[in-house]
């Protein structure tokens, strides 16, 4: 598979999907996560946490899967670190760090 999705490629476009685990079904993905400004942040090489440029979505609608998109200015470090925290006073779904070493 090519870029930008396997191997990630440091200073550029990177996409992921992923799975939210459900809180109100420990065990169980999340169909259809809310998802809200703030709740996905990106740290470069450990430096602060931002929040990313492109909200994730649902993707397929309807579905568990969500997409993730890294702009090549997120993913300018040798180490992309990725953390997801619901920030809904009753957390919709569970928190998740993820952490994607580049390549050059």
């Amino acid at each position: 598979m090519a870029a930008p999705y396997n191997p990630p490629v440091k200073n550029q476009d990177f996409l992921i999907r992923i799975a939210l685990e459900d809180m109100a079904s420990p065990g169980s993905f999340k169909s259809s996560p809310t998802i809200a400004t703030g709740d996905f942040k990106v740290a470069i090489d450990g430096a602060a946490l931002a929040n990313l440029a492109t909200l994730p979505t649902v993707s397929p609608a309807a579905s568990v899967l969500v997409l993730i998109t890294l702009s090549a200015a997120e993913m300018n470090g040798d180490v992309i670190t990725l953390v997801a925290i619901d920030q809904t006073a009753t957390k919709e779904w569970a928190d998740l760090v993820l952490s994607i070493p580049t390549t050059v």
